[in-house]
């Protein structure tokens, strides 16, 4: 019994290991927002805790990254909605803006990535030049169908370092991909997401901007 105990506590103890943190800065303007995400990762799934002002994401991927379950409270906007995906279909159910919902979203066989930027590090292992994935919109909970394109690797100089990094264009698929398209940067060494630039909203709207600033075991 002594070394069944020692064993559970080990395993217990290597999975809390497992858990890192990440702070990010975003900057729109003049504007600063500090982004929080704690990855959890077991043998066959990964958890995503993301944290911004009055927004909580938390999404269950499976060990490729795909996502599975998504969660999101927002206390301002009094929501608190899930969504989980079964074969081809995302359902969404809880309270979004105040009003009860409940829908159902039909996709193909294509990822669902949510959120992108956490799941984009896939293509980077996968050594893909491009991917096509699903992901919903927060702001009204509708699909996209996306594309991202990997653009190989490059030198981008943060706080004063150079750093390797992976580039990775997303845009929309069809005739839709002329209005937008943001890029992403992820660390050589580990696929690590360090950068973010594009812009969120219509064409005219200000560049975001996401560095990473703090990172712990």
């Amino acid at each position: 019994m002594k070394y069944i105990f020692i064993f559970l506590i080990s395993f217990f103890f290597s999975l809390n290991l497992q858990a890192k943190e990440y702070k990010y800065i975003e900057r729109i303007k003049d504007c600063y927002t500090d982004i929080f995400w704690k990855i959890k990762t077991e043998k066959y799934w990964t958890v995503l805790e993301a944290r911004r002002v009055q927004e909580t994401y938390t999404t269950t991927n499976d060990s490729h990254l795909n996502s599975l379950e998504w969660h999101l409270v927002n206390t301002t906007e009094k929501t608190d909605v899930t969504a989980k995906r079964k074969k081809n279909l995302i359902t969404i159910s809880g309270v979004f803006k105040s009003k009860p919902i409940e829908r159902n979203i039909k996709i193909d066989k294509d990822p669902w990535y949510q959120p992108m930027s956490f799941s984009l590090s896939k293509l980077i292992k996968s050594r893909k030049k491009a991917v096509t994935f699903w992901t919903l919109n927060p702001t009204n909970l509708k699909p996209y169908k996306m594309k991202a394109l990997n653009y190989g690797k490059e030198t981008i100089n943060m706080n004063g370092k150079e750093i390797k990094a992976y580039k990775i264009k997303v845009i929309l698929t069809g005739f839709r991909s002329m209005f937008w398209h943001a890029f992403y940067w992820y660390r050589a060494d580990d696929n690590t997401l360090i950068q973010y630039k594009g812009v969120d909203g219509p064409p005219t709207s200000p560049t975001t901007a996401i560095n990473l600033a703090e990172e712990s075991l």
